[in-house]
């Protein structure tokens, strides 16, 4: 599990980069793109590591309240990353009166991101 909270990590300051170079759009799309990337792919890379089978069905995690609450957020990020897409192609193509959407968005991703990252951590079996 090591390895997994270095990823992420690096991810976030993947993120915290792209959040500051934001006026620069040829390095802000590619860097959060990544991070969208990573994010899509970063549960099926958990899942190809772990035992989930032993870890939820064996071991009766499934019903667990914090498993459903970090299965939704993430479910919620996702979300926020398809708005937050649409209104960077409406800026891409002049539409200037997505940029206040497109603001709150990424203040949304940032916080549902690191909701997220907490309730995953917690979710950290010792090994």
């Amino acid at each position: 599990m090591t390895m997994s909270v270095l990823l992420v990590l690096i991810s976030f300051a993947v993120m915290a980069t792209a959040l500051v170079l934001r006026r620069n759009r040829s390095l802000h799309i590619p860097l959060m793109g990544s991070v969208m990337i990573f994010d899509l792919l970063f549960p099926i890379w958990l899942y190809l590591t772990h035992d989930w089978i032993k870890r939820l069905i064996d071991h009766g995690e499934l019903l667990s309240f914090l498993i459903w609450a970090h299965l939704f957020l993430v479910l919620t990020l996702y979300a926020l990353y398809v708005l937050q897409m649409q209104a960077g192609r409406q800026l891409l193509a002049g539409d200037s009166e997505a940029r206040p959407g497109h603001a709150v968005q990424s203040r949304g991703i940032v916080i549902v991101r690191l909701f997220v990252f907490m309730t995953g951590a917690l979710l950290i079996a010792p090994d």
